[in-house]
């Protein structure tokens, strides 16, 4: 991190035309920036999406001016015109900086001559640069050179050759833009900053790169380009290539301008050959672009001609505005929350819980950053107001992490991954990693790690072993995977300082199971779901009054009591013939069938009253949810009991296992049932689901006392209140160790 200049204060300008979504992330990760105080101003237009609205929203925090016109640098003078700090930097609405950026930007500016500064930027995959060190020369032809380059010779009057900032990644003294006179407005799109960088040199000042200034560019879609970056129009960026030309080029090499232009041409042409050859673009998007091209040269070069002679831009004067510095969150964490599964692919289990989690602490200011797993590139993006690390296990990190931890290869490959992944946030100061038992995902942190570590409780190897029978049908899986999870699994419990658990039955299960004792540095904090009747109003109507739809949402397996549902289900049908059934959650393939067989349940398979509907997305389970009088959950064990407050949620009366978790969120006789495995669990759920049948007034009664408990104890609210003191309390002790 750069010396930090304490003195200088920032305006960081957005210009924003039709991307909402992205600039309300690019807002929530300005608020997470570090050092100089700093001020935003957003200029909007002229956008006709949700813009308007979010930036209402923000009245008081930012300063909001409206452009009549698509043009980049007319926005950029009118955001120019509106600042107050010392210092105007300039990001896109579809980028967002790295904390420390305004400290890395400040730095230079302590030397007096620097009167611009600009960073490094990253690209969309988040890991390769997009733009390190530029020089431009003055026909605007860029050359990438060296990040060891020194930029600082080639800053003087009349210079050859000249440093020149990306846009999104740019700061200027504003003293020295109103110098220059800001933004020339013919540069609609493309050059504008080249234009003011060589200004600004040909002015005696200084331009210097901040290689640690980091912006992560995300390339949003816009009405120049498309979502893959290939060109909608080109009529801006060639007038724009003409205009610099002949305005700057020209008047040292008339002949050559001319060339430039020339070979300009040639290349804009061919490159929209290649691009139809190859199936790109069509035959009329090939031809409208050529006409752009033509006709923009055309402009570019008539305005040169009207503006010969002309050194300023096209600021006319500023605002006497007061310094409106941006409200940045106090006692905010960095943490990390480690999850191989994630949603969109995984929106179940430990991924969803993480998911929300993620989004609760973000929503309070919290810089989160989520590492978890990719069938596909690997990826840094900020999305949803969070970091999300999409990376592959390092198979190479995972043999030495194999053999020192005695875990299996791919464990340990995943394992080794997260290390170097949090390793590679150091200069983002993570305060915090949290990671889950599952997979023992943090097992390579534990050593080394100068943040606070936290695991959280979910079901261990050795808590799913008795129902996973196939695990012991397969000796040597059963050896050197299970055996060496199970042991990893008691060595994290002896040793991570903080515990994150979901219920007192976890911590109970697992002392007695493992032999360890941990309650000291265990902290319980129930799971929480999101409001499926704040997210859909119509679910509350959703339920039939005069009906009876039980529920199954689970996987078909042992563990979850699947046999013992469906057994239960056979007599509730028999006694109860309006009674209905959904089965969601598992496909009824070959094994299911040969599970409702064993149980005594085929005749479920073909019954018109039962559906088997499989997985179901979250929002067609949260409706399937709103529609069930009942929800059965007879698992034979559950850390927690995710579905049971997800049933909760919506109104649902749940009949449960008296196991795990599941006997803490469900109030016997008040808002569900628990049935102990004694041997009669199957009589006893049947006889309840009859009963709930038959009486529909305490079935209401009974599911608005659920909706009550879910309002008071298990909102995502609620949840990350909790988790929030758990990680503050981790890291003061981690502070206290020297």
């Amino acid at each position: 991190m750069a010396p930090m200049t304490t003195d200088l204060t920032f305006t960081i300008v957005v210009n924003t035309y039709n991307r909402a979504a992205w600039l309300a992330e690019t807002l929530a990760a300005l608020r997470a920036l570090r050092g100089p105080a700093f001020e935003v101003v957003v200029v909007d237009g002229p956008s006709t999406d949700g813009t308007a609205a979010l930036l209402a929203a923000q009245a008081g925090a930012i300063k909001v001016r409206r452009c009549a016109e698509a043009n980049l640098s007319m926005s950029r003078n009118i955001g120019i015109a509106a600042a107050a700090g010392d210092i105007v930097a300039f990001i896109d609405d579809d980028a967002v900086p790295h904390p420390d950026w305004l400290i890395e930007l400040a730095a230079p500016y302590a030397d007096p001559a620097v009167g611009a500064v600009g960073g490094f930027t990253i690209d969309n995959t988040g890991v390769r640069f997009q733009v390190r060190k530029t020089i431009c020369d003055r026909f605007g032809n860029a050359h990438s050179v060296s990040p060891l380059f020194d930029e600082r010779p080639l800053c003087f009057p009349g210079t050859p050759a000249y440093p020149s900032l990306l846009g999104t990644n740019s700061s200027f003294r504003r003293s020295i833009l109103r110098e220059i006179g800001g933004f020339d407005h013919t540069f609609v799109y493309l050059l504008d900053e080249t234009d003011v960088c060589l200004r600004i040199v040909d002015a005696g000042h200084q331009i210097h790169y901040a290689p640690r200034a980091l912006v992560f560019h995300q390339f949003a879609e816009s009405h120049i380009r498309n979502v893959r970056r290939l060109p909608k129009t080109l009529y801006p960026s060639s007038v724009s290539k003409a205009y610099f030309v002949q305005h700057h080029g020209a008047r040292a090499e008339t002949d050559r301008a001319a060339l430039q232009l020339e070979a300009y041409r040639d290349e804009i042409l061919r490159s929209n050959a290649w691009l139809f050859t190859h199936s790109d673009i069509s035959a009329e998007h090939r031809s409208s672009l050529d006409q752009d091209l033509g006709w923009g040269i055309a402009e570019g070069l008539e305005r040169a001609r009207a503006a010969a002679g002309r050194t300023t831009g096209d600021l006319v004067s500023s605002e006497d505005v007061a310094f409106l510095p941006m409200p940045r969150p106090n006692d905010a964490l960095t943490i990390v929350l480690v999850s191989r599964s994630f949603p969109p692919a995984n929106d179940a289990g430990i991924a969803r819980w993480t998911s929300m989690v993620a989004r609760g602490l973000a929503a309070r200011g919290h810089a989160v950053h989520v590492v978890t797993g990719t069938q596909g590139e690997r990826n840094i993006a900020f999305r949803d107001g969070f970091w999300r690390h999409e990376i592959h296990p390092d198979d190479a990190g995972g043999a030495v992490v194999a053999a020192d931890l005695d875990l299996p290869p791919n464990i340990a490959a995943w394992a080794a991954a997260v290390r170097r992944e949090v390793a590679s946030l150091a200069s983002f100061g993570v305060d915090v990693v949290s990671f889950p038992v599952w997979d023992v995902e943090g097992a390579a942190l534990l050593d080394g790690c100068d943040a606070a570590v936290v695991m959280s409780l979910h079901t261990t190897y050795a808590l799913a072993k008795p129902f996973k029978p196939e695990w012991s049908a397969r000796p040597l899986y059963e050896h050197f995977m299970v055996r060496r999870m199970i042991a990893h699994e008691a060595d994290l419990l002896r040793r991570t300082p903080t515990i994150l658990a979901n219920s007192e039955a976890i911590v109970n299960d697992l002392e007695a199971t493992y032999g360890v004792t941990f309650r000291d540095r265990a902290a319980v904090v129930p799971h929480g779901t999101l409001d499926p009747l704040a997210a859909s109003p119509a679910r509350r109507t959703a339920r039939a009054a005069d009906g009876f739809l039980v529920g199954w949402v689970g996987r078909f397996e042992p563990r979850k009591g699947i046999d013992v549902a469906a057994a239960a289900l056979v007599r509730l049908l028999a006694e109860v013939p309006g009674a209905r059934v959904v089965f969601a959650g598992d496909d009824l393939d070959a094994e299911g069938r040969a599970i409702f067989a064993a149980a005594g349940a085929s005749a479920l398979v073909d019954d018109p009253r039962v559906g088997f509907v499989g997985s179901l997305s979250r929002s067609a389970l949260d409706d399937l949810y709103a529609k069930c009088d009942v929800v059965v959950m007879p698992s034979r064990y559950e850390s927690f009991g995710l579905v049971a407050i997800e049933a909760a949620a919506a109104g649902a009366v749940v009949v449960a296992g008296a196991v795990g978790g599941l006997a803490e969120v469900v109030r016997h006789g008040e808002t569900g049932f628990l049935v102990p495995f004694d041997g009669t669990e199957v009589a006893t759920i049947a006889r309840h689901l009859v009963d709930l049948a038959r009486d529909p007034d305490r079935r209401r009664t009974m599911g608005a006392a659920a909706r009550r408990l879910y309002e008071t104890d298990y909102t995502v609210e609620a949840m990350v209140d909790g988790i929030e003191r758990v990680y503050a309390r981790a890291v003061a002790e981690r502070r206290k160790t020297p």
